[in-house]
């Protein structure tokens, strides 16, 4: 009968020493989480996610990701490469807009003003904007501009941005022998960054910019891929 009142005593004495041990490295993670305010990190990037007003497939994989940085250890590369993300997800301008000033007639006047003659060239540039202005949509043809270095194919497209009243950025391609460069870096890649068109959208602040992809017949073909069949595919 000792024997086992001895045995049931160390039974218990185990049982709450393991008790014991389990409340003490919860108040530990408790103590560490508040101290590296990872609760408040967590709750910021879930009000940034509310505001941008995502599409609901990507809104799904950003609290995804929200959760799964609230259980990284801070100090990991992990946690660092969610970091950067998250705030590439949250910087793109998902529901932010500029209006269109789809004025025909003060776009000629416009174009008359910044440019001498290229009569083609401008009669192709109204007829697109005509043809947006009849169809109140968003999807058409890319305008193509060929020509010879300084006869204004870039500077006509900065008056096309300042006709319609919206925001303006230039995506230099020449020498880019990196795919990696349009499409985006892998995101386990160390200081890895999204595509020359998506950086652009977050510089510019607005989903609807005027985008100039200048220099496209410079584009290289080296050993990272085929930049020039990237770039068809994300235009398609």
């Amino acid at each position: 009968g000792a024997a086992i009142h001895r045995r049931v005593q160390d039974e218990l004495g185990d049982s709450q020493r393991e008790y014991y041990l389990r409340e003490q490295l919860k108040a530990i993670q408790f103590e560490l989480r508040t101290h590296e305010n990872r609760l408040g990190e967590a709750d910021e990037y879930a009000q940034q996610i509310v505001a941008a007003q995502m599409p609901t497939p990507v809104r799904e994989r950003a609290e995804a990701e929200v959760r799964r940085l609230d259980r990284t250890p801070s100090a990991s590369p992990e946690a660092q490469t969610v970091r950067n993300y998250l705030d590439a997800l949250v910087a793109v301008p998902w529901s932010v807009q500029s209006e269109d000033r789809l004025d025909v007639k003060a776009a000629a006047a416009i174009l008359d003003h910044s440019h001498f003659g290229l009569d083609a060239v401008k009669e192709r540039v109204l007829e697109h904007l005509a043809v947006r202005q009849l169809r109140q949509t968003v999807r058409g043809p890319v305008l193509c501009f060929v020509g010879p270095p300084g006869v204004g194919k870039t500077s006509i497209a900065r008056v096309i941005a300042e006709a319609m009243g919206r925001k303006f950025s230039r995506i230099a391609l020449g020498g880019v022998v990196d795919e990696a460069e349009l499409r985006g870096h892998r995101r386990t890649y160390i200081g890895s960054m999204p595509g020359r068109i998506v950086q652009s959208l977050i510089h510019c602040g607005v989903r609807n910019p005027v985008l100039v992809l200048d220099e496209l017949d410079k584009l290289g073909v080296g050993g990272r891929g085929d930049p020039v069949s990237a770039l068809l595919e994300i235009l398609d």
